[in-house]
């Protein structure tokens, strides 16, 4: 699956590009599980499905689910910090919110999360009426084993940087900001001239 689909650009084949994408592997400050995702692991032991999801096509899923997290994590740490809850509740809106578009698919601003969303979550009186809670607040078919496998994957896993584009940016502009090569950076995420307002990027390493 190409990423360059959630960015609403057009798929670039690998042979294209110039930079070599390695797998992704795990960070070296890997955190120990908090108190709602070690309560969450006892209850909701049988993960390998949902682990099978997540790990497809070098965490292809992951990596769309950061795309459109990175750039709202800041603001989310901030609620989580706000309302005394856990480390992990910081990116439960990432799994449970839609993220709204712009047109052509273009990821458009944060996802949407309701005024009650943390006050409700903060008045759980167990991590697993917690994560119940947050269940109910997205799609059916997201099940408990996959919300804290996908969360322990966005905490722990050595993601690339993310930008989100600006109006009046290049693919040029925006590699000499972060110090890469522009033929990486836009073979990278499928995009050269067709650049819009709010796609975000993964930077590759310089």
């Amino acid at each position: 699956m190409c990423l360059a689909l959630v960015l609403g650009a057009s798929c670039v084949s690998a042979a294209q590009s110039p930079c070599e994408e390695v797998p992704v592997g795990f960070r070296q400050d890997i955190r120990l599980p908090d108190v709602w995702e070690s309560a969450w692991e006892t209850t909701w032991p049988n993960a390998r499905e949902a682990m099978a999801f997540w790990r497809a096509e070098n965490f292809t899923e992951v990596q769309q689910l950061w795309l459109r997290a990175a750039p709202c994590a800041e603001g989310w740490r901030v609620a989580q910090a706000a309302h005394d809850l856990p480390p992990s509740a910081q990116w439960l809106p990432a799994l449970v919110f839609d993220t709204p578009v712009c047109g052509d698919d273009v990821p458009c601003g944060c996802p949407q999360v309701p005024d009650d969303f943390w006050s409700t979550l903060g008045a759980a009186n167990s991590p697993q009426e917690a994560m119940t809670t947050a269940l109910g607040f997205g799609p059916a078919v997201l099940s408990a084993e996959r919300v804290r496998t996908g969360v322990r994957l966005m905490e722990n896993l050595d993601l690339p940087a993310v930008h989100v584009v600006q109006h009046g940016e290049t693919v040029y502009s925006i590699s000499r900001l972060h110090g890469v090569s522009p033929t990486c950076l836009g073979p990278w995420n499928g995009v050269w001239d067709n650049l819009q307002a709010g796609m975000r990027l993964r930077i590759p390493s310089p």
